[in-house]
């Protein structure tokens, strides 16, 4: 089996010499990985040198199999040179696989651990074989099929329309209808279907044992023709919890080492999966874990589209949709995160190398910045870590209220690589941050830095930086002094000169269906901004509730209502430092 990873070229040209980044096939080979190119709709591409063909790869891993036998295991880039041990790549590789189509392994007893070295095919063969030698120890579901069949005895139900077309020659038979206890469901119908491609397909003498061992204690299942069509059809109901472990095994063994599902290529094998894709779900899983209580985490978010046009003169359309990779809510504030794996050179700081961040990447994420975060706060840019990047670099400003970070990630620890950038993403801790450099734990003395935390260039700014972070038009009044000491609830204030008067505020929004409004309560400064991201993010989950109906329109409702706006009146003024 050749072994190289992403990038490499792979040529018939018996004067290369073999890497892991150049790759020698045999000629047929070769002439099956044209063909195969040719339908591949991704980055590798032909060259010449030399006046001989070299085939380059993209950024996919993976496996492949030419119908002559021959294979070729394609491992992750971690590094700019050469790796000394190719096997610690293929345990990333399956880590990552693993994590992104959310497979559960049963690696537990040396024996299995020892098989993490097979090829990437053979792996998922195996991972796949033992789930299932698992699930037909606990037993698998029988279920109830229908069967039509003619019988000299009457069973369940007689077919009385087939039976009175019955000729006279076979009087003494009966049509007749009844259900059968059977282990012939779909789910187990597309485990023997899978089952019988591993034994067509597996070098490996333990996979082919265990999977021939399987084939005789599944053989009283027929197997489907074509599967694919029937995978939409497995039920995921309580009854069927057991197979949960198993479906994402059985799915990738049917979908990618289907030898008949290669468009026509015959006995080939193609298994080749995205490394942005892959990396982007791997920091996902992992970041997942370490999110602060509360904290949401989204893949691909897709609320946002760059442009609005009306191409008819009519009503304005929505184009050029906008996905961040990740986008975390906390504290109902937003932000954007994205993956891209490339191999950044911190030693490269230069005008004209950039640390190697591509210019498009950064017109990315200035569109992200403007759209889901209002031009205001920090993002956060994730590249794997390799030796040339090890340590975050620099804060990037798009304007002084927009900022970019660029992190490493270890993709052995899984985790991202702490630094200065840590105290502006309060929603990737384990728990609640503490330091007094949080931005967070910032005390927000008067209207203007209120202001400031949201976005806006001052005091006059507030009612709109509100309405942008909340998505609700609201009424903002402003509380004097003498309004908190007379325990009046304020007048809408529109004197921004005699702003200094300013102690507190409240920000209502009126729910259109109800005509009830929803507040943030009185907010009496100074406070943190904990507690105001607190407010915001109570007011939300409190407007959505009623929008919905989940509180009553009745007179119950309102007592509701007022208990709730009780609970959430006034936040008690922090002592001063």
């Amino acid at each position: 089996m050749i072994q190289v990873r992403e990038y490499a070229t792979l040529t018939a040209d018996p004067e290369a010499v073999s890497s892991v980044d150049v790759g020698r096939v045999s000629d047929a080979t070769f002439e099956w990985l044209i063909a195969l190119h040719n339908q591949w709709q991704q980055d590798s591409k032909l060259i010449l040198r030399k006046g001989k063909k070299y085939l380059k790869l993209g950024s996919y891993v993976g496996y492949l199999q030419s119908p002559s036998g021959d294979g070729i295991e394609i491992l992750p880039k971690t590094e700019f040179s050469s790796p000394e041990e190719p096997e610690s790549l293929r345990k990333l590789l399956q880590d990552m696989l693993r994590c992104s189509a959310r497979l559960e392994s049963r690696e537990g007893d040396p024996a299995d651990l020892k098989r993490s070295n097979l090829p990437l095919h053979e792996w998922i063969i195996a991972q796949f074989l033992n789930q299932l030698t698992h699930l037909v120890k606990r037993g698998l579901r029988f279920d109830y099929e229908t069967i039509e069949e003619e019988s000299r005895f009457i069973r369940g139900q007689l077919d009385v329309g087939r039976q009175s077309r019955q000729s006279p020659a076979r009087a003494t038979w009966f049509n007749i209808r009844h259900d059968v206890f059977s282990p012939n469901r779909i789910e187990n119908r597309l485990l023997k279907t899978a089952v019988d491609y591993v034994l067509k397909l597996t070098k490996n003498g333990q996979n082919w044992r265990l999977a021939n061992t399987l084939s005789h204690q599944l053989s009283v299942i027929e197997p489907f023709a074509k599967p694919l069509a029937k995978i939409s059809q497995w039920q995921n109901t309580k009854l069927m919890q057991p197979y949960r472990a198993i479906k994402p095994w059985c799915v990738l063994v049917l979908e990618r080492l289907n030898p008949n599902f290669q468009h026509g290529l015959h006995s080939g094998i193609s298994m080749l999966f995205p490394m942005e894709q892959l990396f982007e779900n791997y920091v996902a899983h992992h970041l997942r874990r370490s999110t602060a209580s509360g904290a949401t985490l989204t893949l691909q978010a897709a609320s946002q589209w760059l442009v609005m046009h009306s191409p008819d003169g009519g009503t304005e359309k929505h184009w050029f949709q906008l996905k961040p990779d990740l986008l975390v809510t906390y504290l109902s504030r937003k932000t954007v995160m994205d993956t891209k794996w490339k191999l950044l050179d911190s030693t490269q700081n230069t005008s004209a190398d950039k640390y190697g961040i591509k210019q498009a990447d950064l017109y990315q994420l200035f569109a992200y910045g403007q759209k889901y975060q209002h031009g205001h706060g920090h993002m956060l840019l994730i590249y794997p870590k390799h030796s040339a990047f090890q340590e975050p670099l620099g804060k990037l400003s798009f304007s002084e209220d927009l900022h970019l970070w660029c992190v490493p990630f270890d993709m052995y620890r899984k985790q991202l690589i702490v630094g200065e950038w840590t105290c502006f993403f309060p929603a990737l801790t384990h728990s609640e941050p503490t330091e007094p450099d949080s931005a967070l734990n910032e005390m927000l003395q008067s209207i203007e830095d209120v202001a400031r935390v949201l976005g806006g260039k001052g005091s006059s700014d507030l009612s709109h930086r509100l309405k942008l972070h909340l998505g609700l038009e609201g009424k903002l009044t402003l509380l004097k002094e003498d309004d908190v000491l007379h325990r009046n609830s304020g007048d809408q204030f529109n004197d921004w000169s005699d702003r200094k008067q300013v102690v507190g505020f409240i920000y209502d929004v009126t729910d259109p269906t109800s005509n009830r409004s929803v507040g943030t309560g009185t907010l009496l400064l100074p406070f943190r901004t904990k507690q105001l991201f607190h407010k915001l993010e109570s007011l939300q989950k409190r407007y959505q509730r009623q929008v919905s109906g989940l509180i009553r329109n009745n007179a119950d409702g309102l007592l509701e209502s007022i208990e709730e706006t009780h609970r959430l009146a006034v936040t008690r003024k922090e002592p001063k430092p």
